[in-house]
C-alpha cells in the first residue's frame, strides 16, 4: 500500500483536513441593484461567513446575462474600480482617459486588500465578442464571462483578446508577489433566487455534518484528455473513501442506474441535461459537487433545460462550474485537480481556482468559495450516526470500511459494515455487505420478502440489487425486490 494514501486514510478518518485561508474581510459581495431581490441572498451569506456589511456593492447594472464591452465597461469595471478605490480595497490610480473597450486607465500602487469577489443573481454572466482583436489561431476574441474579466480588477487594463494564465493553477500556496493584480471570482447563480438560497443551505448543512454520499463518474467521451482527468477524478474519489458508479462506454449512466446520494458527480459529453443525471428524479445529496463537461455548460444560468451548470444547481448541487463559450477543452477547469485541492484543504473557490487554467476566459464557479466539505472528521461523523442513525449518516459508516478496507495487506473485517447496516437496515448498505460477504467467499442471506421501507428506495438501487440476486440464482427475492419499481406511467 502506497504510503501517502495510508496517511491520507489516517487523516481522513480521525482529523479535519487543514482548513483554507480565506479572509472573510478582504471579499467583497456584488449586487446588481436592478435586481434588489437578491439583498436578503447576499446578506444571510455574508452573516454566515461573517463578511462585514460595509463589503457589500451593488452597482445599477443590465438585467440580461450577455452584456456588450461597452456594457461592462460603463456598468460594471469602472464604476466598481471607483468605489473599491473609495473603500481602500484598491490602491492606486483611475484615469479619465478610456481604451477602445472604454475601459478607463488604471494605475495600481500597491497590492491589493481585495482578494475574493463573489458575484450575486442578477449581476450580467457574459461579454459578448467585441470583434476589435486581431488575435491569430484557435484562442482568439474578446468574448468571456464577467466573472473571469473581474479577477482582473486589481491590474493595469491587460489586452482582453485571448487568456491569461491563471497564477493558482496547480499551486496550492503562492507568495503575495505573485497574485497581484489578480482576484479570485466566484458566483452565486442559478435558474430561481430559490434555487440559490437552496444551495447556501445545502453547502451548510454539508459542511455542518460532513459530506456523505456516493460518487458517480462518467467518461467515454470525444477526447481522451478528458477522459483520463475523469478516470483520474474516480481515483481522488475512491482514495478519499466513498462509494462509487462508474460508466466508461460512449453513453451516460443509463437512466435506469442507481442514483442514491449522489455526492460527487462528474461526466460528459451533451449540451443538454440527458441521462441518469439529466432526469428530475435524480436529485443531489447535501453538499454535492457535480460537474458536466461541455464547451456551453453554462451559456445561461437562467433556464435549466438549455445547459448543464443551471440544471445542476436546480437538482441540488453545491458546486459546480461551467463555460459561457467555447473555451477548449485544454483550458477547461480540470476535475481532478479539484478533487486534489479539496483532498489537500483548500475550500471549494481555493479548490476551483486550484484547477482553473486561464482568466479573461469563458469559466464560472458557482458556489460559496468558503465551503469546507471535509471539514468534519469521518470518525466524528461515525459517531454521530452510531447516536443517531440516519439515512446519510449510513454512508459514512460504508466510507470508513471502505477506507480501512483500502489496506490490501490488513483487510478489516466486516463487522464496521455489519453494525452499520444493523443500525440503519437500508437497501443501499444490504447490498454492499452481501456483495462484502460474497467478495470474501462468505455465505449470506437475503429476504425472501423486501422490508416495506425498501419500496422507496431509489429504482436504480433495487434494480441493481436484484441483477445481483439474479445472478447468484436468488430468483423469488430478485422478483419481490424488483416488484418495488414503481410502473412508469
Amino acid at each position: 500500500m502506497r504510503r501517502g494514501l495510508l496517511l491520507l486514510i489516517v487523516l481522513l478518518l480521525g482529523h479535519a483536513l487543514a482548513k483554507g485561508t480565506i479572509d472573510p474581510t478582504q471579499v467583497i459581495v456584488l449586487l446588481n441593484s436592478n435586481e434588489p431581490t437578491a439583498t436578503a441572498v447576499a446578506q444571510d451569506f455574508m452573516r454566515h461567513r461573517h463578511i462585514p456589511a460595509a463589503n457589500l456593492v451593488t452597482l445599477p447594472m443590465p438585467t440580461t446575462e450577455a452584456i456588450t464591452w461597452a456594457q461592462y465597461s460603463e456598468t460594471i469595471l469602472n464604476p466598481l474600480r471607483q468605489k473599491l478605490l473609495a473603500q481602500r480595497f484598491l490602491t492606486g490610480k483611475l484615469t479619465e482617459t478610456t481604451d477602445a473597450h472604454g475601459r478607463r486607465e488604471f494605475i495600481p500602487q500597491t497590492g491589493p486588500q481585495l482578494q475574493w469577489m463573489v458575484t450575486l443573481r442578477g449581476v450580467p454572466l457574459k461579454i459578448k465578442n467585441s470583434g476589435l482583436g486581431q488575435g491569430l489561431g484557435p484562442i482568439k476574441g474578446d468574448h468571456a464571462s464577467v466573472d473571469s474579466e473581474l479577477s482582473l480588477i486589481a491590474n493595469t487594463n491587460l489586452d482582453p483578446e485571448g487568456v491569461v494564465p491563471n497564477p493558482w493553477f496547480g499551486k496550492a500556496s503562492l507568495k503575495t508577489a505573485d497574485t497581484e493584480g489578480f482576484v479570485r471570482v466566484v458566483r452565486l447563480d442559478g435558474p430561481q433566487l430559490r434555487d440559490v438560497a437552496a444551495m447556501l443551505l445545502s453547502t451548510w448543512q454539508a459542511e455542518a455534518n460532513g459530506l456523505r454520499g456516493r460518487g458517480y463518474v462518467d467518461w467515454g467521451g470525444p477526447y481522451g484528455e478528458g477522459d483520463t482527468w475523469l478516470q483520474r477524478t474516480s481515483e481522488e474519489i475512491t482514495h478519499l473513501g466513498f462509494p462509487l458508479s462508474k460508466e466508461d462506454t460512449p453513453q451516460q449512466f443509463l437512466p435506469t442506474a442507481r442514483a442514491d446520494a449522489p455526492a460527487f458527480y462528474f461526466g460528459w459529453y451533451s449540451q443538454k441535461p440527458e441521462g441518469l443525471f439529466g432526469q428530475a428524479t435524480t436529485r443531489l445529496a447535501p453538499g454535492a459537487i457535480a460537474l458536466h463537461i461541455h464547451s456551453f455548460s453554462a451559456t445561461t444560468l437562467r433556464d435549466p433545460l438549455a445547459c448543464w451548470t443551471p440544471w445542476l444547481v436546480q437538482q441540488g448541487a453545491a458546486l459546480t462550474f461551467g463555460n459561457v463559450d467555447e473555451p477548449f477543452l485544454a483550458l477547461s477547469l480540470r476535475p481532478d485537480l479539484l478533487l486534489q485541492g479539496l483532498q489537500q484543504g483548500l475550500t471549494a473557490g481555493e479548490a476551483a481556482w486550484y484547477a482553473t487554467p486561464s482568466l479573461s476566459w469563458q469559466g464560472v464557479i458557482i458556489g460559496d468559495p468558503f465551503y469546507q466539505p471535509f471539514a468534519v472528521p469521518l470518525d466524528q461523523q461515525v459517531a454521530r450516526f452510531n447516536q443517531h442513525p440516519h439515512r446519510l449518516g449510513a454512508y459514512a459508516g460504508w466510507r470508513a470500511w471502505l477506507l480501512k478496507s483500502a489496506d490490501k495487506a490488513n483487510p478489516p473485517s466486516l463487522s464496521i459494515l455489519e453494525d452499520t447496516y444493523q443500525q440503519y437496515p437500508s437497501l443501499a448498505l444490504k447490498l454492499a455487505l452481501t456483495q462484502a460477504q460474497d467478495a470474501q467467499g462468505l455465505p449470506w442471506t437475503w429476504p425472501s420478502l423486501p422490508p416495506p421501507a425498501w419500496s422507496t428506495e431509489d429504482p436504480g438501487l433495487i434494480l441493481e440489487s436484484s441483477l445481483f440476486l439474479e445472478k447468484h440464482d436468488q430468483i423469488q427475492a430478485a422478483q419481490a425486490l424488483r416488484a418495488l419499481i414503481p410502473t412508469p406511467r
